[in-house]
């Protein structure tokens, strides 16, 4: 049993920009009375939507389930082309609360779209995450690759295009690059990655060598924390992927905990910063409660 702990937090976790501007906009609309309900989970995060839900604010799955008394949000991760078409044309009152930055994947996607004979255009990411169902509606023709074998099975063509899930492994998407390089003498990249997720990713891979064990707190379900978790792992083999701060409830785990010298935490982009702030307070608490066993054993032998 390690007698001290050093809880440390990454420079740059949890909240980003585009879940920041989605939240303000539904508690100001709820502030002022406004009965609100979410298109889709507006993030992947289960303490927001438990709170949302507490609120009286529902995630509906249907574009045929809008309550026409409710203000519709759009998810942060963004929706098909033709389901907005279809809600601005059945009338539906809604507020687009896509990240500016998914927003803009889905606006260089339909860029991609063009004319020239040979051309492939390509999005990497995971096909089946709302983000990338959405952005390829606005390019149907483009391919989604999701793997360095998709990659190398790919077919050479004279252009090949490519556009890349905001929350892509940086490394990963450069693997990809290198392999598609390959495949055609004409290859134009828009690295649509976003700015939260690079620094996300570059402050773990600098923290997870430096302490004894990783805690990454997210939903299970988000594409960036399983980022995180993935290049935390790579950098720490004592790495945790942990949703919120009731996980740590677990004598089993926080037995674990208690070997460590070190600990680090990082958060997705979706994980509030008060469930950071509850995680390192636990932390802190349990090597505290080490300090006192450690001081109770000595007692009890000066004892004996």
């Amino acid at each position: 049993m390690a007698l001290f702990m050093k809880v440390y937090v990454a420079e740059e976790a949890g909240f980003c920009f585009g879940v920041k501007r989605a939240l303000n906009i539904i508690n100001s609309l709820h502030e002022k009375g406004h009965e609100v309900q979410v298109y889709g989970q507006l993030i992947h995060n289960r303490s927001v939507l438990d709170d949302l839900k507490a609120k009286g604010i529902d995630c509906i799955d249907s574009i045929d389930q809008p309550d026409p008394k409710k203000t519709l949000i759009i998810r942060t991760h963004g929706i098909p082309k033709q389901v907005e078409a279809n809600l601005k044309k059945n009338g539906v009152k809604y507020i687009d609360a896509t990240c500016p930055l998914v927003k803009k994947l889905q606006e260089t996607t339909e860029g991609l779209n063009t004319n020239t004979p040979n051309t492939q255009i390509v999005i990497v990411g995971d096909r089946n995450h709302p983000e990338i169902i959405a952005a390829k509606s606005y390019c149907p023709d483009a391919i989604v690759i999701d793997s360095e074998e998709e990659a190398h099975n790919m077919k050479s063509s004279d252009h090949i295009r490519v556009v890349v899930q905001t929350t892509s492994d940086v490394d990963f998407f450069e693997h990809i690059i290198s392999i598609l390089e390959n495949k055609t003498e004409n290859l134009h990249i828009q690295n649509t990655i976003c700015s939260a997720t690079k620094v996300r990713q570059e402050a773990i891979k600098k923290l997870a060598p430096r302490v004894d064990g990783v805690i990454v707190v997210g939903g299970k379900n988000s594409s960036n924390t399983k980022k995180l978790y993935n290049i935390a792992l790579k950098k720490n083999k004592n790495t945790f992927h942990i949703e919120k701060s009731s996980d740590l409830n677990d004598a089993h785990f926080t037995g674990k905990l208690k070997e460590f010298k070190s600990i680090g935490i990082t958060a997705g982009a979706s994980t509030p910063p008060e469930e950071i702030k509850k995680i390192e307070k636990f932390l802190n608490n349990l090597t505290s409660n080490i300090e006192k066993e450690t001081n109770h054993g000595r007692t009890e032998r000066n004892a004996g």
